[in-house]
């Protein structure tokens, strides 16, 4: 997993190139207007995710695992905890892998972390990593009450083969 911000993406300069191109799409895309919906970057190897959905209780969530999509999780609006582990086929999976949208899901995770992200901020989880991600995150120095917990994100989708 790698965390970060937009702003500071010449940090993130190692990468390989079809991560830089993901993080590129993101800083160029004008965000707050895209769709809803599926963008194509590079066909099935590269597309995009916008979504817009109300965060979640963790404890009553699943974390996803893919076996050949690079997640680049990008907040767009809103507060977001993720939680992630490392990938661990003691992991008790709870659903059989879905070929076609590339995930399985599992019931928990070893050694569970959490991640917070504010908009601007990105996590890039690679296969076999299990995430959870879309859940509540409330923090007192936020401007964020109780009861608005939607978010607007973009998840970026980079082929395991680029890489």
């Amino acid at each position: 997993m790698i965390f970060g911000n937009i702003l500071s993406s010449q940090d993130f300069d190692f990468l390989p190139s079809a991560l830089k191109k993901a993080l590129e799409y993101v800083q160029s895309s004008g965000l707050d207007k895209l769709p809803l919906g599926r963008h194509n970057i590079d066909g099935e190897l590269i597309f995009a995710n916008v979504m817009e959905f109300e965060a979640g209780v963790a404890e009553q969530k699943l974390a996803e695992v893919h076996k050949e999509y690079i997640d680049v999780q990008f907040l767009i609006s809103g507060f977001e905890r993720i939680g992630y582990g490392l990938a661990n086929k003691s992991n008790p999976i709870s659903t059989e892998y879905d070929s076609e949208n590339d995930y399985y899901l599992v019931e928990s995770m070893k050694h569970e972390c959490e991640v917070l992200l504010e908009p601007g901020m990105f996590a890039i989880f690679f296969p076999e990593e299990p995430h959870k991600p879309g859940c509540r995150y409330v923090d007192e120095h936020a401007s964020m009450t109780c009861d608005n917990y939607m978010l607007k994100k973009v998840v970026v989708k980079v082929h395991r083969s680029l890489i």
